[in-house]
């Protein structure tokens, strides 16, 4: 009779591995709130480059709030990067107060693409 070695299964039977699709999807479930969390939208990596600047509003409009309940404000900044303007529309949050035409806003964006923003805060006159 040939000899056969009885060895552990380690893979398949350790606790390691029971516990290892828990981790994975507890990870992903945190990944998808963090996502849901800034509107589906990836906020700026760590390793971005980053630069601040100050916009002008140079329009705004009335636009519908969240699943088409209350008014939300549509925003159009404009700002300048080296000799370029760029001139974006961002829809602000309905707990933001009314911002008026001339208005300041800080901003910062990426320096390799001034058109990807984020608005840091409304600068007071």
């Amino acid at each position: 009779m040939p000899a056969v070695s009885k060895l552990r299964n380690v893979g398949l039977n350790s606790k390691m591995a029971k516990q290892n699709p828990w981790i994975i999807g507890i990870l992903g479930f945190g990944v998808f709130l963090y996502l849901a969390w800034n509107n589906f939208k990836t906020p700026f990596a760590p390793w971005t480059k980053t630069a601040e600047a100050k916009a002008v509003i140079t329009d705004k409009a009335l636009g519908y709030g969240p699943m088409g309940r209350g008014f939300t404000q549509i925003i159009t900044i404009s700002y300048q990067v080296d000799d370029s303007v760029y001139v974006q529309k961002k829809k602000l949050s309905q707990r933001i107060d009314k911002k008026e035409i001339g208005s300041e806003v800080l901003i910062e964006y990426t320096v390799k693409d001034p058109a990807n923003f984020e608005i840091k805060g409304f600068l007071k006159q």
